[in-house]
């Protein structure tokens, strides 16, 4: 398996559609279509199977102050594989929730604050309200989940096959600006106990 970097995987596999236009650039829709097809760049990185957490992965001051979701699920509290998936779900829950409707905000309190997975999935929250657009129905649909590492007590990785389901970003009146196309992604993600609870680190698509 390969680890490409988190916000590399956003632009080229998550949604395209959304995280190819959240930077401001003038580029042509055609340009962007093309951008978001193209294949991910890999780079150099620990093995997926790191028996601990980096040093950026621990419990912090920042983390110990981190604002943290109030409605995550009690089964999402949990401090084990069980909660780990539960909590997993609920993150893709209220990703859909904050592309679809959008709202920004409400996934950084799930998230390590060294986070750039969630870093770049707040800013493309944060465009489509100020846009006034949204994506015209949840983006993912979970097709199946699993542990795949919980030998460290701080760590775990969570196995989830997303569909990514065809969508449109569209504005207030249903003009459409991009169209997502449907399509399977495996995806790790890497979760933290920071001393608050679980908190999402980075999630890999895997190819």
């Amino acid at each position: 398996m390969k680890r490409t970097s988190a916000a590399l995987l956003a632009t080229a596999l998550a949604v395209p559609i959304l995280l190819t236009g959240c930077s401001g650039d003038t580029t042509s829709d055609a340009s962007r279509s093309s951008a978001a097809t193209s294949s991910p760049v890999s780079t150099a990185a620990p093995s997926a199977t790191s028996a601990s957490p980096s040093p950026a992965e621990t419990a912090t001051p920042a983390a110990a102050q981190r604002k943290t979701d109030p409605d995550i699920p009690a089964a999402a509290r949990v401090h084990n594989p069980k909660g780990g998936l539960a909590f997993t779900r609920y993150f893709i829950e209220r990703w859909n929730v904050a592309w679809s409707q959008p709202r920004a905000g409400i996934l950084a309190p799930l998230c390590h604050p060294s986070s750039e997975t969630c870093a770049v999935y707040e800013k493309t929250s944060a465009r489509l309200v100020k846009q006034g657009r949204r994506l015209d129905g949840a983006p993912f649909t979970i097709t199946a989940i699993k542990v795949l590492d919980d030998n460290n007590a701080r760590r775990l990785e969570v196995l989830a096959v997303l569909k990514q389901e065809p969508r449109n970003e569209v504005n207030r009146a249903g003009k459409i600006y991009r169209t997502q196309k449907a399509k399977t992604l495996p995806a790790r993600f890497v979760l933290l106990d920071d001393g608050r609870g679980w908190a999402l680190s980075y999630i890999d698509f895997l190819g």
